[in-house]
């Protein structure tokens, strides 16, 4: 409601409505959405429209719908007050943020009424705690500061919107940034695989796969894994049994440690038949059990890999060849129906792969590569974020 006041008697005044000019109109938006990078956080457009308040210029009134994923339990948000209206001079308001959910599992910690002025910013904290994956909104209204001079009509002018889904992990998925990190390593890990002496050698696969885990899991201070492989040549390190002896760590034994910690689940062993449609499966005093060309494994991995990924994200197994000749690790990437893969080991750093080249062009053909005098089989196990 807008006021004229007598010049020699200000208790006497005439009120009308007021016009745009006296309004606050912003427009609340994300800060720099293309450059947000943040850990366990992310920031994508969704498929959805709002239409905010009819008071803002037709132009800005409609647009895509940030969307923010997170399984962070605490988050702070960037936003800028921007000008919603040409037809506005008043410059300044209350910027109140506001949740579409009602539950006490998920509020606001920061300010929720904000006096502010166009082009400026803001942050707003929330808190999660839910116990199930929710989606839902958080909203802006904006209200004039009602000023002797300058009073705003329009009340709770709905001027910006972000969707937010607190995404509770479960307990096999791990972030993309994890992943990245232990993609890193591992291509940092293969520059060095013609490195000489212990300054410059690259991990063998066993630790590898054990710095990978390491970086995973963020070394647990209830995990211990052993000792990194000596490369001195005075080293006699032939079977597996030998590197226990010295204290270093082994395939075998990370499984183990693994497993009995509950950072893993029991491993799963693949066989694999041969083109005499023959099962594979102890030594039968032939180098690597048989001399004939692979078929198939008798079970498929890449069925079981699918089965232990319930949601979209990341998820890590670990494998081991010929009973645990050569260990390596496998990502795997759940979209909707698309999985992807990406296999680490110090040979190749990471290569990728899609659910159809995967098994045979990759796990059956190393089965056959590493056969000596081995048995021929594959053995997974996967990887938990936390302690069971």
């Amino acid at each position: 409601m807008g006021r004229v006041y007598q010049m020699d008697n200000p208790d006497n005044y005439y009120e009308f409505d007021a016009l745009p000019v006296d309004e606050f109109l912003p427009l609340v938006t994300f800060k720099e959405p293309s450059k947000y990078v943040v850990e366990d956080e992310e920031l994508t457009i969704s498929d959805e429209e709002v239409t905010l308040s009819e008071h803002l210029d037709s132009e800005k009134r409609t647009a895509k719908v940030l969307q923010l994923t997170t399984n962070k339990t605490k988050i702070t948000l960037p936003f800028r007050i921007e000008k919603g209206s040409n037809d506005t001079w008043d410059d300044d308001g209350y910027i109140e943020p506001t949740l579409s959910i009602q539950d006490e599992n998920f509020r606001i910690t920061s300010d929720v009424k904000i006096l502010k002025k166009y082009n400026t910013e803001i942050e707003v904290a929330i808190e999660l705690q839910g116990t199930e994956t929710t989606e839902f909104y958080l909203d802006f209204y904006a209200n004039d500061n009602e000023n002797d001079f300058n009073v705003g009509e329009y009340k709770n002018v709905y001027c910006g919107r972000l969707k937010i889904i607190y995404k509770v992990p479960n307990e096999w998925e791990f972030s993309q940034e994890k992943i990245e990190k232990i993609k890193q390593y591992a291509v940092a890990n293969n520059v060095r695989y013609n490195g000489s002496g212990d300054a410059n050698r690259y991990h063998h696969c066993t630790d590898t796969h054990k710095n990978i885990i390491y970086k995973l899991l963020d070394t647990p201070n209830d995990l211990e894994l052993g000792k990194d492989q000596n490369h001195l040549p005075s080293a006699n390190r032939i079977t597996p049994n030998d590197f226990k002896k010295a204290g270093e760590s082994t395939t075998q034994g990370i499984r183990e440690t693994m497993i009995a910690t509950t950072y893993a689940e029991p491993s799963k062993t693949f066989t694999v038949i041969d083109v005499t449609d023959t099962e594979v499966l102890t030594r039968s005093g032939t180098a690597g059990n048989t001399e004939n060309a692979l078929k198939s494994f008798k079970e498929s991995p890449i069925a079981y890999l699918k089965s232990k990924c319930p949601e979209n994200g990341y998820y890590v197994f670990v494998g081991a060849y010929n009973d645990d000749y050569h260990s390596f690790t496998i990502i795997v990437n759940k979209q909707e129906e698309t999985f992807s893969f990406q296999f680490v080991d110090q040979v190749v750093g990471v290569d990728s792969y899609t659910e159809n080249n995967f098994e045979a062009s990759k796990l059956l053909y190393d089965v056959r590569i590493y056969k000596y005098n081995f048995p021929m089989k594959l053995e997974l196990y996967q990887l938990r974020n936390k302690i069971k």
